[in-house]
């Protein structure tokens, strides 16, 4: 046989033996690692399966990482769900509570005021009612000369009277001189009746009422005697007003 033909059936031999080890590579490879369907193509249960079996030969450290990286979009959007259910219900909630009395106490020191609030309350016949609540606000101060309001409290009170979101304002008589001269308050004599009104006793004006009572002012947390009493033009609740300064005359305790 000539030389160069004997190379060239080598060279075949070669490469038929490259060819079946190669063949008998990936037949084993087949056979160690099959071929996995497309996930797309499974079943959920399929899919549930092989989670599984990823899942059981991993330590616990390499499980939470793991369950963190695949399904961290599922916790989160869990989590936000959760979330929104409660904040949805809670402002539910919270729109469905309407006050139905809100009393604006000037330079009151007191920093607790939900015992008197639910006194108010039960006094209005709304005791029970758990959305239905009483408002004392104390956040109205003067300067040293009590008949003037500070800055800060005097922007608080024209908005909160323009808002309409004071019921009853108490404060001392000084004060009310000064802002009654741009005549912001509603006749009592009228609200209330005659009889009721004259109760209190003499007045200098029908717009306010001034009473002296001492476990009144502890309970607001006013030093001032006596406390004048009024009720701004815009009060939503006048009803309550009503019925809750009944509760203070003299004539009926």
């Amino acid at each position: 046989m000539h030389k160069g033909e004997k190379m060239a059936e080598q060279d075949q031999d070669t490469r038929q033996r490259e060819k079946r080890v190669n063949q008998t590579e990936q037949h084993d490879e087949s056979v160690l690692n099959p071929e996995i369907k497309d996930e797309l193509d499974l079943s959920k249960k399929e899919r549930r399966l092989i989670e599984k079996e990823k899942l059981k030969g991993m330590g616990m450290k390499k499980k939470l990482e793991y369950i963190w990286m695949y399904y961290k979009p599922a916790i989160f959007g869990v989590i936000i769900a959760i979330a929104l259910i409660f904040g949805v219900k809670d402002f539910y909630e919270q729109s469905k509570i309407k006050t139905v009395m809100s009393i604006s106490v000037v330079n009151s020191t007191v920093s607790d005021t939900d015992e008197f609030e639910q006194e108010i309350k039960e006094a209005l016949g709304y005791g029970d009612d758990k959305y239905s609540k009483v408002e004392i606000g104390v956040n109205l101060t003067t300067d040293a000369d009590p008949s003037e309001f500070n800055y800060t409290a005097q922007m608080a009170y024209v908005t909160q009277v323009q808002a309409g979101t004071i019921d009853i304002m108490v404060m001392p008589e000084e004060l009310y001189q000064t802002l009654n001269e741009n005549q912001v308050f509603v006749d009592l004599k009228e609200l209330l009746g005659a009889d009721n009104f004259e109760a209190f006793g003499s007045q200098t004006d029908t717009t306010h009422i001034s009473i002296t009572d001492s476990e009144l002012a502890e309970k607001l947390g006013v030093s001032y005697e006596p406390m004048c009493i009024v009720v701004p033009y815009s009060a939503p609740d006048q009803e309550n007003v009503v019925k809750w300064l009944e509760t203070l005359n003299p004539a009926k305790n």
